[in-house]
């Protein structure tokens, strides 16, 4: 078998990455490895499908901009003859709220949002409170509220992607990858579980957090860790219609789900490392962020847990940004990882700036300082200064 461009993972980067190759040059032999097509364990379909425009780095917004963009038209772009994709998409709204120890970072990352055309303003904590009871706090003193951020159905997204994909010419290989082939600092192909040996000088590492793994058995160290990260459906007694999601300044949210259900997680150091499906236990929601909660918003005291899920984030341990780009020691090959759980939300501009570096074209969106030399370089790119994302 010989391709054109090989793409490594089929999930909603590789299928973005391979729509937008076929877009641009519909002759281009593609070959997509996806080892299950049932997408049961994809970081894509477990994720909280929340998009949101507030990020601090221009690049990282510019890349929120373009998804919302898609997003108006996506069922219509991506609609096959046996597809259309209905992202269900709804802006209900990101408030990310803080305490005075972060007004200032707050502030900051909103004067560089709305210099970039955001829909994003400052509400003091008062005001937050009289629009939304449910999120008074003694401890806050306001918060950011981008009205236009919101969530979609991320398997919907990755599914319309996949499908307009094989439509236009993509051919996607149910199998696995056991290892990458190189030969004289250049990509050759990747060896199959099925014993088979595809063939291409372009082959696009989009194994998410499984991409490190194959990657160091050429002898590249990259900075990702899988993590598993687990949320929690919990049910409360205040209705969530007319209300936002909401962050907190520890990193814990809630975003509102049905008429008074909420999705939660909230990212902890001690999360294992590793592809052990299982959520974290009834009691870690009880007993760690029940009280964290209820510090910052005392309107949560009553609440159940209804179920959870456990998902990988793919988390770069120098900066918490996307390694986006070829590797710059081996030829032909592409890194796309690292993206430390908001990787769904920038598919379509990754997936298209990709595509522009492989064809030699020119960039859409410059996302050049995501590249890997940073990573040989040990110099992070924060969303703000020693901060993790």
């Amino acid at each position: 078998m010989k391709y054109d461009v090989l793409i490594v993972g089929g999930g909603v980067m590789g299928s973005a990455t391979a729509y937008h190759l076929l877009k641009a040059d519909p002759s281009l032999a593609v070959g997509v490895v996806e080892r299950d097509a049932t997408y049961q364990r994809a970081s894509t379909v477990l994720s909280d499908g929340n998009v949101r425009i507030q990020f601090n780095l221009e690049e990282n917004v510019r890349i929120s901009q373009y998804t919302m963009e898609i997003l108006e038209t996506f069922a219509d772009d991506m609609a096959t003859p046996t597809y259309r994709p209905d992202v269900g998409a709804r802006y209900q709204g990101n408030l990310f709220m803080v305490d005075e120890s972060g007004q200032d970072e707050a502030r900051a990352g909103l004067e560089l949002q709305q210099a970039l055309a955001c829909e994003v303003e400052w509400l003091d904590i008062a005001a937050i409170a009289a629009a939304y009871p449910a999120f008074a706090s003694d401890l806050l003193v306001g918060g950011t509220l981008g009205r236009r951020d919101g969530s979609v159905d991320p398997s919907a997204v990755l599914r319309g992607f996949r499908n307009k994909a094989i439509e236009i010419g993509a051919v996607y290989l149910e199998d696995e990858v056991a290892s990458l082939e190189i030969a004289d600092a250049r990509a050759t192909g990747v060896s199959l579980r099925s014993g088979q040996v595809a063939r291409s000088e372009i082959v696009v590492n989009a194994a998410g957090g499984w991409a490190p793994a194959l990657l160091a058995e050429i002898g590249v160290a990259l900075p990702v860790l899988p993590v598993m990260r687990t949320v929690y459906v919990v049910s409360t007694t205040i209705p969530t219609n007319g209300l936002p999601s909401v962050f907190l300044p520890s990193g814990l949210y809630a975003i509102p789900e049905g008429e008074s259900s909420w999705l939660m997680g909230w990212s902890q150091p001690t999360d294992p490392v590793g592809f052990e499906f299982r959520p974290a236990s009834h009691d870690r929601f009880i007993d760690l962020m029940w009280p964290e909660l209820v510090s910052y918003l005392p309107a949560f005291d009553s609440l159940r847990v209804e179920r959870s899920w456990a998902g990988i984030y793919d988390v770069n341990t120098l900066d918490g940004n996307a390694i986006i780009g070829e590797w710059p020691l081996i030829s032909g090959l592409y890194v796309v990882s690292g993206f430390s759980g908001h990787g769904f939300q920038q598919a379509p501009a990754v997936g298209r700036f990709l595509a522009e570096s492989i064809l030699g074209q020119r960039h859409e969106l410059d996302l050049s300082r995501l590249g890997p030399q940073r990573i040989l370089d040990g110099a992070p790119l924060f969303e703000h200064a020693g901060r993790l994302i």
